[in-house]
């Protein structure tokens, strides 16, 4: 009788170690840039792409395309296709002596607008438009991002927040892309 209850526990105890395990890892809220490889003198679209678990009512992230060998312009974002198109407010800044560039988006700023928040899912929500000069040397820039990437202003946070209809900031982790100059 003892053999059977150890046996019933054990068993009872590796059924619920293999639930566990079959169940699927949470993900997490991820923003993230494409690696692309392109030829000098030539004019390249960067896409970012938002994977969402949590509804969004806006977003702002900044990037650096910074690097002490290769000479990249931003010369423009698009938000074609983007998922969050129809927010009211959807901008850019580019600050070309810092090399950094800014998106922004706002579900709405009328409460008297009927926009939808963006649903959990994943794609595109930007496309970031880059010149790579003739006379740029060949190496590779990784695309920065994150909490820890902010363009510097006294009076706007120009930091990287992610947040809900209830105004609920989120925490969303970046994987960075790279620009590959040949």
């Amino acid at each position: 009788m003892r053999k059977l209850i150890i046996l019933v526990l054990v068993t009872g105890l590796w059924g619920v170690l293999a639930a566990q395990e079959k169940q699927p890892a949470e993900s997490a809220n991820t923003c993230y840039a494409e690696s692309v490889v392109v030829a000098k003198g030539s004019s390249f679209p960067v896409k970012v792409f938002v994977a969402n678990i949590d509804t969004l009512a806006g977003m702002q992230v900044p990037f650096y395309y910074r690097s002490e060998k290769v000479n990249l312009v931003c010369d423009s974002v698009s938000f074609a296709g983007s998922r969050c198109i129809d927010f009211a407010y959807n901008d850019f800044k580019i600050q070309p002596v810092g090399k950094t560039v800014f998106f922004a988006f706002i579900l709405t700023v009328d409460p008297e607008q009927e926009i939808n928040p963006m649903p959990p899912g994943d794609g595109l929500v930007a496309t970031l438009w880059f010149t790579a000069p003739k006379d740029t040397p060949s190496g590779t820039v990784t695309l920065e991002s994150g909490p820890n990437v902010f363009l510097p202003n006294p009076k706007i946070d120009y930091g990287y927040h992610f947040w809900t209809p209830a105004a609920l900031e989120k925490d969303f982790v970046y994987e960075p892309g790279t620009i590959t100059v040949k």
